[in-house]
Formats: structure tokens, C-alpha cells, sequence
């Protein structure tokens, strides 16, 4: 079996298809040089200009490959940059060697291939010649496991098994027992996650489309409107996409917006709406009633949210640039008459390593507090213009206490006119007892135990009188 990449995201997917790998395809024509030559392309636009892999394998890969073979590639690409850690260390630490940027990617593909029983040591070697004079240990890759395990240093032991920078591995063993348990869920394949949108049906409607077009799919076990799709089918071109029945949208996600729970034609400010997800979600539970209005920073991102509104049929979607220090006006205006006001924040994103595996070496220690004073200002902001019986409802991608519970903390001791709204008391008692914290006060999701991306939202109301 191989991993098949999600379109649209960082995310693998197992499937048992019977195409063959396209690095192994036409072997003797040249189409293993070629699929390894694309996937160096496609790292050197990562590495060297910053594009997002996900922008770079568009750019890069030609639209004749199938979607078979789109998937084997990127599941190579994405699976060595998640890995890159690992792969260096197997490989002797291949940064200082003769060879530039190109080859050293190179290297690592081809270690990634080796470490996933898809290449024979010796074979990566000899495909390696056509880089560089220079000579890996390829055959190490195949023992990895067993010299991490002989490291004595129990932070390198773990940055090295799971692939990440030492200062993470060592917030991510304050998880005590759990950590290896996480560590391996962030490096592993995320599902394929779409959310039928109301505004066009129901989600059992959807999937009988998805039926007839030969698309397998099941009923997300959290989310009430998630389908979780069991192959690679090319999701955006699909008629039922284009018409708008479906947004690509991870179940934890989903749930964010259900924990948001605006009440009937309510007003809700998605107050970093980045390209909206939420804020689609949010207007179909409202039923085009009420008013969503989506708000952030870059100006790019509301600009990819005007034709999903039109798509989805989301009629009470509004929309403003703001300011990263302040909001204007009018939409301060729209906070103090809102019922809710949603804060997904800037946050370190650990939560959602599986679907973008090059945050864990693009974040910086520095990085936190910058991230945990952006997020007590928007608390603060939105705290001044809540009107009695709103919510605000915080929510991240990330699992740090830092970042999640200790904002709450110190938001409740800053502004005592807020109480926390207990996730039992917004979900149910069914559905909390799976997705809450162990008090059922938090939204608490972790990839290793609800195999979502991680997710973390509290709920906070202006006290009445």
C-alpha cells in the first residue's frame, strides 16, 4: 500500500490502490529520475524561497499526472520534509557535506524511499551518483530506529525519534506518558476530511453524490456534517465541489465552529477568519440568516474568501481588513452587537503538524512569546466590546498550555466581567465526554486520541448585571 496525499493539504492518506507508484513507473525510461528530479523541485522552492510546499508542488508538478501518481509524489516530498530530522541523522548529518542545496535534497528523498521499503539501500546509492561524487550511508537508514534508541539524552532521544527541533521535543515531554503517543500521531497521516455544507444539502445527500461519482467516503465519528474520504478522487473536480456542496475542512475544525454554536440569526465576528473556513462553516449552521463577518490582517486571504462564499451559496457573509493592532469602526461597532465573537488565533500550530509538516522547523523559541502576547491582546480587545450574555469563544491549533488553558487563566484574572462557559454546557453530555477536557470545561482535541488535527477552545461570556 501506498500514502496518498490529500489535495489541498500536507496529509496522507492509506489507500489500496492498485496504479503503481509512480517512482516506480517506467523505471527504465526514466520516469524515477524524473519523479525524484520533481520532487527536489518542489523542497528547493520550500527551502530556498519560502514558498508553502502546498504552493510549491502546484507550481511544480505537471497537471497530465494522475492523481495516483500526484499522490506518490507528494507523500515522498511531504514525507521527507516532516522526516528531515531523522533522515540527516541516519545519514551522517549531510549539512556540511561537499554538495549543494539540490543534492542534499536529493539525499533525503531518496532516504525517505529507503526508510519506507520502497528503494533498496544500494539502489538509492547509485541513483544518488547522478547528484554528486559524494558517498552516503544509505544503508544506516534502515537501522535509525535502533541508534535512536542507544541515545542517552532523553530530549535528543525524542527530537530525533519524532523528528523535530530539541526545544519542542522538550515541551512536547511535559505529555509525560502520552508524548511518544503524540509524537507518533504528528507524524502520521492525516484523514481526509470534507464538511457538507448545509447551505446545499445534508451530509447524507452529499455522500450519495460522492456515491455515484465513485468517491468512497464515511460519516465522520465527531462532526455532524464531516465525511471522511477513504481514496485519493481529485475532491476539486468534482461537480458536487464547483456547485459547492463540500469544503476540505479537518474534523477538529469543524467542530470549533459547532462549539461556537451561534444562536438563530445571530451576529457572529470571525475576528481571524483567514480564508474562512469557519466563517463558511459558521454560516451554514446559521442558515444564511443572521450575519457572519469574517475580518484578518491580510488582505489576500479575505480575498481567497469571496469566491468560496459565492460558491457555497454563504448570502450573510460579510467581510473587513483590519488592522494587527486595532479593529476599525465599523467593526468594533459589530463586535459590541455581537452574540459571538470568534478569536482563532495566531498560534505555534503544533496541532496541525500533519497537514503542514514544515511548521516544526519554521517556528522559532522566540516565536512563542510573541504568539501569547498577539493572543492576550485579541482576548483584551474583544473582552472591552463584548456585550452582556456574548461569547467570546477562543480557539487554537496547538496543544501548549502556554497558548491555550494559562490565556484563559489570565484572562479571567484581567476581566472579571467574563465566566467560562463549560463545553458540557454548549455540546451535550455524549459528545463532551469524547471531545472535552477531563473537567468538561475545554474543547480539547489531540491527534493521537481523536485522530483530528489538535484543537483546543474555551468559551467565555460577559456576566449579566
Amino acid at each position: 500500500m501506498r500514502s496518498a496525499f490529500q489535495e489541498g493539504s500536507s496529509s496522507l492518506h492509506i489507500s489500496d490502490n492498485v496504479e503503481q507508484p509512480y517512482f516506480d513507473q517506467q523505471a527504465d525510461s526514466g520516469g524515477l529520475a524524473r519523479s525524484l528530479d520533481l520532487a527536489v523541485q518542489v523542497l528547493g522552492e520550500w527551502r530556498t524561497f519560502g514558498r508553502s510546499p502546498r504552493d510549491a508542488f502546484a507550481k511544480i508538478v505537471p497537471s497530465e499526472m494522475t492523481p495516483a501518481q500526484r499522490a506518490d509524489l507528494a507523500a515522498v516530498a511531504y514525507g521527507t520534509i516532516r522526516d528531515e530530522r531523522r533522515l540527516e541523522y541516519a545519514l551522517g548529518g549531510i549539512r556540511g557535506l561537499m554538495f549543494g542545496g539540490a543534492a542534499r535534497d536529493a539525499a533525503l528523498l531518496l532516504a525517505y524511499r529507503v526508510a519506507s521499503g520502497e528503494l533498496a539501500p544500494e539502489a538509492a546509492d547509485q541513483r544518488f551518483v547522478a547528484w554528486s561524487p559524494g558517498r552516503l550511508p544509505f544503508f544506516a537508514v534502515l537501522r535509525l530506529d535502533r541508534a535512536i534508541d542507544t541515545i542517552r539524552d532523553p530530549v535528543e532521544r525524542f527530537a530525533l525519534r519524532h523528528s523535530m527541533p530539541d526545544w519542542l521535543a522538550r515541551l512536547l515531554l511535559t505529555f509525560g506518558e502520552s508524548a511518544d503517543l503524540l509524537g507518533n500521531a504528528l507524524r502520521s497521516d492525516a484523514p481526509r476530511v470534507i464538511r457538507a455544507n448545509l447551505l446545499r444539502g445534508s451530509r447524507e445527500d452529499l455522500r450519495g453524490m460522492l456515491t455515484a461519482a465513485k468517491v468512497a467516503s464515511a460519516p465522520c465519528e465527531l462532526a455532524p456534517h464531516g465525511l471522511a474520504v477513504l481514496d485519493f478522487a481529485p475532491l476539486f473536480s468534482l461537480s458536487t465541489y464547483h456547485l459547492g456542496w463540500f469544503e476540505q475542512q479537518d474534523e477538529g475544525s469543524q467542530l470549533i465552529a459547532e462549539f461556537t454554536a451561534p444562536p438563530p440569526r445571530g451576529k457572529v465576528l470571525d475576528a481571524c477568519a483567514g480564508s474562512g473556513g469557519k466563517t463558511l462553516a459558521l454560516a451554514a449552521l446559521l442558515q444564511n440568516r443572521g450575519t457572519v463577518l469574517a475580518c484578518d490582517v491580510h488582505e489576500r486571504r479575505l480575498a481567497d474568501l469571496k469566491p468560496r462564499a459565492a460558491r457555497a451559496g454563504a448570502q450573510n457573509v460579510q467581510w473587513a481588513l483590519v488592522g494587527e493592532d486595532s479593529w476599525p469602526e465599523p467593526v468594533q461597532q459589530f463586535a459590541r452587537a455581537a452574540d459571538r465573537i470568534l478569536l482563532d488565533v495566531p498560534c505555534s500550530g503544533i496541532g496541525a503538524w500533519r497537514r503542514r509538516p514544515e511548521a516544526r522547523w519554521t517556528i522559532k523559541p522566540t516565536d512563542l512569546e510573541s504568539l501569547e502576547r498577539i493572543q492576550a491582546e485579541l482576548i483584551d480587545r474583544a473582552a472591552l466590546l463584548l456585550r452582556p450574555g456574548a461569547r467570546i469563544v477562543y480557539s487554537t491549533c496547538t496543544l501548549l498550555r502556554g497558548e491555550n488553558e494559562a490565556q484563559i487563566e489570565a484572562a479571567l484574572l484581567r476581566h472579571p466581567h467574563l465566566e467560562v462557559v463549560r463545553a458540557r454546557e454548549i455540546l451535550g453530555g455524549a459528545l463532551a465526554d469524547r471531545v472535552a477536557d477531563a473537567t468538561g470545561t475545554y474543547l480539547s482535541l489531540r491527534p493521537d486520541v481523536h485522530d483530528t488535527d489538535g484543537f483546543f477552545a474555551a468559551v467565555l461570556r460577559c456576566k449579566r448585571g
